[in-house]
């Protein structure tokens, strides 16, 4: 679900007015806004909006941006050397440079952080307003490098009292939406409603915020639909359409229609869901917001995904996929690549589905070459500062050798003081380490515990295993003795019944003695065939000359009864796998089996296996009446389940149970091949 969120969350984030736009439009729009500029009287104010110009156009063409930047700095003249202008332009510098040089913009936003946090004039509230926007910048930036913590912590600490000082009430709702978006990227749903109503409140009574309004009524209303609270979900969009009637051209409708329409698809109203997802795919197309169309058709793909319209899923998919490859996150091919194999193997497309996965995995490859070479470009900037911070010290220690003069004159107190301090440390340092070799004591004790339970448990996994190879060394004895043995001895005395039978034919013989000597014979042969069965149970032939696909898939057929039904499905089986390893699985899906046809009252039972990068995963699932799954070593996980650990364990596999009373039994088994 936490990928999903993200996909949502970039999308949102790019589903702003302007990229609705055509170049002309962009253009007009500029003109507008520059000669707006050009009548403003005062010099310092037509310089800020100036610069306002500069940050319209620091998301579409950065020589207009520093142009416009330029052209406030002469403007300003004298006045550019004030602190609070210097904080402003530092500001916008690092808005052009927000997209192509994250890191030197970050380093710009903390020196307008450090400037206009300075200011001692009439402006301070201005430079409140201003700081946070640049809080709120650099936080942004950690989000894409995958630091969302860090970023609601600074919006909490950082933005959200900076808005409040500037008394913004504006600006603080948008804060807190942001805050509550990126708890609901966290799936902490109930403080996201918590930010949501918080920034509701400062919003819903003003007339001039109708598309902040929207945003806000539409992303709530996302988020009760995550939690599943689909009577908030369902007032928050009811208001967001209500508000829509004001703002019917809003670049956030397509974002609106998403979130209605997946609402409508959870209440199973699918012709309704489908009229907000087409509405919503044909705003977006119209405005040219491939974010948007994108955000849209991805909703549609979960929708048809939950119910159980895996063709339909698929085709979405299919249709999103253009707008994702060429898109520049990694995270969002990632996931579509993962979606579209998993769904090609619900469609038993297996040939399509390693396509997909391949491709998943080189992507997954290139996201965490990515990261590494973020964290490169962080350690530079690291060292970089490292050595700004030590020529800084330098010049200090000059500065302080200057002042030594002045400070022998305490020299003495200071002594004093210190001696005391010292003291105190030194006894604060032997309690400190008295106290801590008690406590590494206790850890070395909890260590020894915890090395003497291991050893325990794997003299009793090797006593299990020992156990094992000679349980199935007697199974391979008593099999050949029951073929070799028994089987041929049974077959001779049919031969000599037949002949018996066949000798009295031609003599005069009682027909019901004849008869008897028959239904003789035929009970022989329902002997030889429960012989055979048994035999077959103790040592598969299919097994040992066919592989474990063939086994598996015999040992379905054959356990399959009028009223059970068991599905057999295999994925990139090999057929030479160890012995010891065949014989392994064999027994675990036996035993599995065995308990389903027993205690699960099952009508159908599905058995799945396949390998994937040398690791056999197994899975058997049925829909009877389930259980309370005990944890291991628990009386209720029964002797069955128990010898089923004990022999994954030995595997070196893991073992899980997913089973609820009423909602049938799963089992999940990883082993590796290798």
């Amino acid at each position: 679900m936490r990928i999903f969120h993200f996909i949502v969350l970039y999308f949102l984030v790019l589903s702003t007015h302007a990229y609705g736009q055509t170049e002309s439009q962009l253009s007009h729009y500029s003109d507008s806004l520059y000669k707006a500029a050009k009548q403003i009287g005062n010099r310092e104010d037509k310089a800020v909006a100036l610069l306002d110009l500069s940050f319209f156009w620091s998301d579409h063409d950065s020589s207009k941006a520093f142009h416009y930047i330029a052209e406030a700095e002469n403007l300003l003249k004298e006045k550019r050397q004030a602190v609070y202008y210097q904080g402003l332009i530092a500001f916008y510098r690092a808005s052009v440079y927000f997209d192509k040089e994250p890191n030197k913009a970050k380093d710009l936003y903390m020196e307008a952080d450090r400037l206009l946090e300075d200011v001692k004039t009439d402006q301070i509230p201005k430079a409140y307003r201003y700081r946070a926007r640049l809080w709120g910048s650099y936080g942004a930036l950690l989000q894409r490098e995958g630091k969302a913590h860090e970023y609601v912590e600074i919006l909490l600490d950082k933005v959200i009292p900076l808005a409040q000082q500037a008394k913004d009430s504006t600006l603080l709702g948008n804060n807190y939406q942001n805050v509550a978006i990126n708890l609901m990227n966290l799936q902490e749903y109930d403080k996201a409603n918590q930010y949501y109503d918080k920034a509701l409140d400062l919003l819903r009574n003003k007339n001039n915020a109708s598309e902040e309004k929207l945003t806000l009524y539409v992303n709530a209303a996302r988020n009760a639909l995550y939690d599943k609270d689909y009577h908030r979900s369902k007032r928050m969009l009811d208001a967001a359409a209500f508000t829509a009637t004001v703002v019917p051209n809003s670049a956030y409708m397509p974002n609106y229609h998403t979130v209605a329409g997946s609402y409508h698809a959870a209440m199973k109203n699918f012709a309704k869901a489908e009229e907000h997802f087409s509405e919503g795919l044909a705003f977006a197309k119209k405005i040219n917001n491939d974010a948007s169309i994108a955000a849209l058709l991805y909703d549609q793909f979960k929708a048809y995904q939950q119910n159980k319209r895996q063709q339909e899923a698929k085709n979405k998919l299919l249709e999103l996929l253009p707008y994702i490859e060429k898109s520049a996150s990694f995270a969002n091919k990632q996931m579509v690549y993962h979606d579209l194999a998993t769904t090609a193997t619900e469609l038993n497309q297996y040939k399509e589905a390693i396509h997909w996965y391949e491709a998943y995995k080189d992507v997954s490859d290139s996201l965490f070459a990515d990261h590494n070479r973020t964290y490169i470009l962080e350690l530079e900037q690291k060292y970089q500062n490292t050595e700004k911070e030590k020529e800084l010290l330098q010049i200090k220690s000059q500065h302080q050798e200057q002042s030594i003069a002045l400070q022998k004159s305490r020299t003495l107190t200071m002594v004093a003081i210190a001696v005391c301090i010292l003291l105190f440390l030194i006894g604060f340092g032997w309690y400190y380490t008295q106290k801590n070799k008690k406590k590494i004591l206790a850890q070395k004790e909890l260590l020894l515990k915890e090395e003497l339970k291991s050893h325990q448990q794997e003299t009793k996994l090797n006593l299990y295993n020992a156990m094992l190879q000679g349980e199935e060394r007697e199974r391979i004895r008593v099999a050949r003795d029951l073929h070799d043995g028994l089987g041929g001895m049974l077959a001779n005395v049919k031969m000599k019944l037949s002949a018996v039978t066949d000798a009295l034919k031609g003599n005069r013989v009682d027909a019901s003695t004849i008869s008897n000597l028959q239904s003789i014979i035929q009970q022989h042969d329902r002997s030889v065939n429960e012989l055979r069965r048994i035999s077959r149970n103790l040592m598969p032939d299919t097994l040992l000359y066919r592989g474990l696909r063939d086994a598996l898939q015999d040992l379905c057929k054959g356990l399959t009864q009028p009223a059970v039904m068991i599905d057999f499905h295999s994925a990139a089986l090999k057929e030479n796998y160890p012995h010891p390893l065949m014989i392994a699985v064999y027994r675990i899906v036996q035993e599995l089996l065995t308990n389903a046809l027993k205690h699960s009252e099952a009508a159908q039972i599905w058995v799945q296996c396949a390998e994937e990068g040398d690791v056999l995963y197994l899975s058997v699932e049925d829909n009877g009446k389930g259980f309370v799954a005990g944890i291991q070593g628990d009386e209720n996980s029964g002797m069955g389940l128990e010898n089923i650990r004990n022999r994954v364990a030995l595997l070196n596999g893991f073992f899980e149970i997913d089973s609820n009373p009423g909602k049938g039994s799963s089992f999940h088994i990883q082993i590796p091949t290798r």
